[in-house]
């Protein structure tokens, strides 16, 4: 049996995030987890009772899917997580032992990450036991997701296996930094269940591209679409913003000089203004969407997935103008500056 030095050392250069989650609302959920280049997709369903952990953390999820309520997704997502990795710990390090500190590792083609050798597993909690028992592959769930392009356009198209994974980022669904032909660039990959995230993506962005404020709209250009195996279109490449953290996660915003706070402000409230000018509209406006260009010192708008955040944007105005009035004005609020710039 594993003990806890056991757990400590392979946790040392652990990789492990959750990859997606798929499944009906109302029903259960299959939680994909990548461990050391592994995949596990590890079935949760509701108790027995109606007051059993999985049966209400469940129960929370589907409202915050349907609410369309990130924060309380994400909430509910980590609180499974944990009793997933718990509970299964043991048998990640035996069938996803961790690469050692110092051994050399090869880039990981984008094909590969999303196609990793795959273990199917069922969480099963008996009283206070908690525990995951490995099952054999089912059939298919669901049909892939795949872009759907609405507008001609000339931009390359590039294998998932041409595409090289540099780093994980945070976010819904895959995002993550990555290199083709040795320029950097970030990927968003959809799935079933966040695939009209990175199409909503996808729509903005390419209306900013063909709109006669390009250029002056701070927000990534889209560069390209990245394709799998079988022709479809599963994400697209856009410009990566060099940044250290978002606005949101900077330490010490008052002690940030006023004329970088005001300059950020200006051009978040111009960005803003030109997007409804063309029909486009932000969604999920809050600091923590926003980049401080390491390089240039400009702001940039991201996350064009839509949505909403609770306390940023009221849920009955997420996803139009009115919401990223609301959020704008927030966020002038939160940037601490003397004199308000008129909304």
């Amino acid at each position: 049996m594993a003990t806890g030095e056991d757990r400590a050392q392979w946790e040392k250069n652990l990789d492990y995030y959750i990859q997606g989650v798929n499944g009906e609302i109302g029903q259960g959920y299959d939680f994909t987890i990548v461990c050391n280049s592994k995949r596990f997709v590890v079935a949760v369903w509701p108790g027995p009772l109606p007051d059993d952990q999985t049966t209400s953390l469940l129960s929370r999820y589907s409202k915050a899917v349907l609410a369309d309520d990130e924060e309380e997704i994400q909430n509910v997502q980590d609180k499974i997580d944990d009793i997933i990795y718990e509970a299964g710990w043991q048998r990640f390090a035996r069938l996803a032992p961790a690469i050692e500190n110092g051994s050399p590792r090869s880039p990981i083609d984008l094909h590969s990450r999303l196609n990793p050798e795959t273990f199917y597993f069922r969480l099963v909690i008996d009283g206070e036991n908690t525990d995951i028992v490995q099952e054999s592959p089912p059939p298919p769930k669901f049909r892939p997701f795949h872009l759907d392009i609405k507008f001609e356009s000339n931009l390359p198209r590039y294998s998932a296996r041409e595409v090289f994974v540099a780093k994980k980022l945070p976010g819904t669904g895959f995002i993550a930094k990555v290199s083709v032909n040795g320029q950097d660039m970030c990927c968003k990959v959809g799935t079933p269940i966040y695939g009209k995230a990175v199409q909503r993506e996808y729509e903005c962005l390419q209306k900013i591209a063909v709109s006669k404020h390009a250029s002056s709209i701070r927000a990534p250009k889209l560069i390209g679409f990245i394709f799998d195996d079988d022709g479809g279109i599963i994400g697209i490449l856009e410009e990566f913003i060099p940044h250290a953290r978002t606005l949101g996660r900077m330490e010490g915003i008052q002690a940030i000089s006023g004329g970088r706070r005001r300059k950020w402000a200006e051009q978040i409230r111009q960005s803003i203004d030109l997007l409804h000018e063309i029909g486009v509209v932000w969604g999920d406006g809050k600091p923590d969407n926003i980049l401080i260009n390491s390089e240039t010192d400009d702001s940039c708008l991201v996350d064009f997935g839509g949505s909403f955040t609770d306390g940023w944007v009221d849920v009955e105005l997420k996803e139009t103008c009115r919401g990223d009035e609301q959020a704008v004005k927030k966020i002038i609020d939160f940037l601490a500056i003397d004199e308000l710039l008129e909304c």
